[in-house]
């Protein structure tokens, strides 16, 4: 019976861990979730983090295509975007004047009335200035509280998480 127990206890603390991979990994379903409900959320917010300095470069025009499906259905939806991973630098002035498709996909979330958000701590951190980043991306203090602040506006949380076959 001890032995059950300690095992039973050891699965409970790990279950919040689970129920968030699980969320993380599952962003389509969300975005499908909300499409399908009744009723449009406050907003949502799309989170980004990553170590891999090129992952915006499926990242945002993953995001541009969920946003488009979103306000399909929810047109006067808000929507903002948090990037607060290594990923972020390609959002710099220096950066963006190499990549033209992800100024392209940047240009448009801007028209489309997305606000993209930065970590200024993180970029303090790497040595990267806030005025280095292009004029359409807000600079945030920090990205983590950007996104609560969000959340306490009622938004919905969506991390996008890149995996081999997302659905």
């Amino acid at each position: 019976m001890k032995r059950f127990l300690k095992y039973f206890f050891g699965l409970m603390l790990l279950l919040p861990v689970t129920q968030t991979a699980i969320a993380d990994s599952n962003y389509l379903v969300t975005v499908q979730a909300i499409i399908d409900s009744n009723e449009a959320p406050e907003g949502v917010v799309f989170e980004i983090v990553s170590k891999d300095r090129q992952y915006l470069d499926w990242a945002l025009p993953e995001t541009k295509r969920l946003s488009a499906q979103l306000r399909d259905r929810f047109p006067k939806l808000d929507i903002a975007i948090v990037s607060h991973g290594s990923e972020q630098f390609a959002l710099t002035e220096k950066q963006l004047a190499d990549n033209a498709a992800l100024n392209a996909t940047l240009k448009s979330l801007a028209e489309s009335n997305i606000q993209l958000h930065v970590c200024a701590t993180h970029a303090e951190r790497k040595g990267v200035a806030a005025e280095e980043f292009s004029k359409l991306v807000d600079v945030a203090a920090e990205g983590p509280a950007q996104i609560n602040d969000y959340i306490k506006l009622g938004y919905l949380r969506i991390k996008l998480v890149k995996t081999a076959n997302p659905g």
